[in-house]
Order: C-alpha cells, then sequence, then structure tokens
C-alpha cells in the first residue's frame, strides 16, 4: 500500500482493497493509493524537498521500481528524519522486497510518530505473522481493530494467527465478525471455513466453501471443498470438487494429489498413478517443502 498526504494531513484512501489467494496459505495482497496521516503541513525547505523525493519514490514503486522507490525515500529521511510518510512507504517497499527486519523498523518508525495509524499497525502485524511472530502479529491486528473495527485485512488475517495459535474459537468468531461486515466476500467465507474444518464442524465448513464459490470460483476453494467431503465420507462429492478445481487450473498441484488419493481409495488405480505421477511432474525443481517428493514416490511404488 502506498500513501500519500491529503491537504488536510488526514487520511483519505482512493482504490479498493481487494483480496487475494498464498496462501501462503494467509496475504495478500493489496495495492492502494491514498492518504494517511501526516502531521503538520510542511514549510521547511528540507521538508519541501523530502516530500518530493517521497513523492518521486511513489511514483517509482507503483510502476514497479521497488530499488528506486527504496533510495528516494531513504533521502526523503535523510533531510527529513520523521517524515512519516517516508516512513510509511519505505516500510511498504522493503516489504515488497522481503527486508522484513527493515519493514518492521519502518513501520515502528511510524508508529512512534503516530500511535494511532491503522494502516502502520496492519503492515506491522504482516510483517511479525511473516517473521513468526504469531503473539506480535495478533497485537497488531487487534490495534488495527480498535482503531477501525471494520478493517477486512485484519478481520481476516486475525482469524488464521489466532487458530495458528491454538485459539480456535477466537479464530472462528473474528471472522464471523468478517462476515457479518462483509457478507459477499469470498475470501471471508473461505477463511471461516478453514477454521470450521480445523475445528472438526465439516458441515459448516462446506458450508462456508459452497458460499464462497456461489461468489467466486476458484481452484483453491474447490480444493478444500473437496477436502471436507472426502472427511465427510463423499468420495464422489469429493471427487467432482477435484475434478473442477483442476478445469480451473490444470497445474494445481494439490488438487492432482488430493484426486489421486481419492481415486486410490476407490481402487482405481491405474487413475490414482497418473494422477501422483501429474503431482510430481508439477513439485518446482527447489520445492518450498521437499517431503511431497519423498511422498509422491512412496505412494507410486505402493501403486506398482
Amino acid at each position: 500500500m502506498i500513501k500519500s498526504p491529503n491537504r488536510n494531513g488526514k487520511p483519505q484512501w482512493a482504490g479498493a482493497m481487494r483480496s487475494l489467494l498464498v496462501v501462503a496459505l494467509f496475504t495478500s495482497f493489496y495495492l492502494q493509493v491514498g492518504g494517511c496521516a501526516g502531521g503538520s503541513p510542511v514549510t521547511t525547505t528540507g521538508g519541501q524537498d523530502a516530500k518530493r523525493y517521497t513523492d518521486r519514490g511513489n511514483e517509482l514503486q507503483k510502476n514497479g521500481d521497488i530499488d528506486g522507490a527504496i533510495s528516494e525515500y531513504k533521502a526523503a529521511l535523510r533531510l527529513d528524519p520523521d517524515h512519516i510518510l517516508a516512513h510509511y512507504n519505505l516500510g511498504n517497499a522493503l516489504q515488497k522486497k522481503g527486508d522484513l527486519e527493515g519493514a518492521n523498523a519502518e513501520f515502528q518508525n511510524v508508529l512512534r510518530l503516530d500511535p494511532n495509524d491503522t494502516d502502520a499497525h496492519y503492515n506491522l502485524g504482516r510483517v511479525l505473522k511473516a517473521k513468526g511472530n504469531l503473539e506480535g502479529a495478533i497485537t497488531e491486528y487487534q490495534s488495527t481493530l480498535r482503531l477501525s473495527p471494520s478493517h477486512l485485512g485484519a478481520h481476516l488475517n486475525l482469524g488464521p494467527a489466532l487458530d495458528a495459535k491454538g485459539d480456535r474459537e477466537g479464530a472462528i468468531e473474528a471472522l464471523q465478525a468478517a462476515v457479518r461486515l462483509y457478507p459477499n466476500h469470498d475470501r471471508a467465507h473461505y477463511n471461516l471455513g478453514r477454521a470450521f474444518m480445523a475445528k472438526g464442524d465439516l458441515d459448516r465448513a462446506i458450508g462456508e466453501f459452497q458460499t464462497a464459490l456461489r461468489l467466486i470460483p476458484s481452484t483453491v476453494v474447490h480444493n478444500e471443498l473437496g477436502n471436507a467431503l472426502r472427511a465427510k465420507g463423499d468420495l464422489e462429492g469429493a471427487t467432482a470438487e477435484f475434478q473442477t478445481a483442476l478445469r480451473l487450473d490444470p497445474s494445481y498441484m494439490l488438487a492432482h494429489y488430493n484426486l489421486g488419493s481419492v481415486y486410490q481409495a476407490q481402487g482405481r488405480r491405474a487413475e490414482a498413478r497418473t494422477e501422483y505421477i501429474e503431482a510430481l511432474r508439477l513439485i518446482p525443481d527447489t520445492p518450498s517443502d521437499p517431503g511431497w517428493i519423498e511422498k509422491l514416490e512412496q505412494l507410486l511404488r505402493e501403486l506398482e
């Protein structure tokens, strides 16, 4: 998210937040252009120059030149070390570069200057989550919601963070709040479905996944619905969902694996083998989880 000051220094966002799938599975993410609290109007020459550097950095960042933007923001901060927009947008650029320590420091600088900056709390939460600091991330998402109770991103990220900490009831409560606020948001229903599934409430998980799919067809959600149906013992329904996921995205490795496992459970060994081979082919040369290769090779040996 890139911020620019408005005339009276108060937040004024232009552009809408859009949800996206990582999976991780949780982030995204969003590009917004608008304003934030920028403090008192700059009147010094140094401050005016800092603003010019910041504006130039914003343009470079919007055009995809992250390194150039970082240089401009740093130049702005050499002239005005308390330039809140330069700190925030530098944090945003560093986060995009994967420099989590640097991004953490910049969002902390924003909050030192303005403890009520909603977006700094939210982005700091995302950085802390990426660093594995779930407790810190949860605190920042909660701070975001105290300042802005309808903040969609904070609701969507708070739920999975609470679930990862083992607080499944808290996760469900946070995501139910997101669904109440944004009943037509597919990601809210999807995340709530995952929380219900983690709790073992398969019927409600299935309901949320189906609602998400009525809003927007999605490979990932069809795959998760297939998993829930398989857990319920509905192998035919699961097969249909995995097949639909693959019609939407034939390169989705997890759906090939899941479809293969259903075929294997049904005794359709040749079809299972075909799906496992395709899943193995789709694993990157440097997979993030090397265990997948060993797992699929073992399954293929079992089907020989």
